[in-house]
């Protein structure tokens, strides 16, 4: 019950500072921080 798959929300946190700052640098930035 206290398990929660980050998939939507692993989408919708880089997919927010993609289209505010660059597609190039937060998509690089998130990718390592959460592995």
């Amino acid at each position: 019950m206290g398990y929660r798959p980050p998939a939507p929300e692993a989408i919708q946190w880089p997919a927010l500072p993609s289209g505010a700052a660059s597609p190039a640098t937060p998509a690089v930035a998130p990718r390592p921080v959460m592995h």
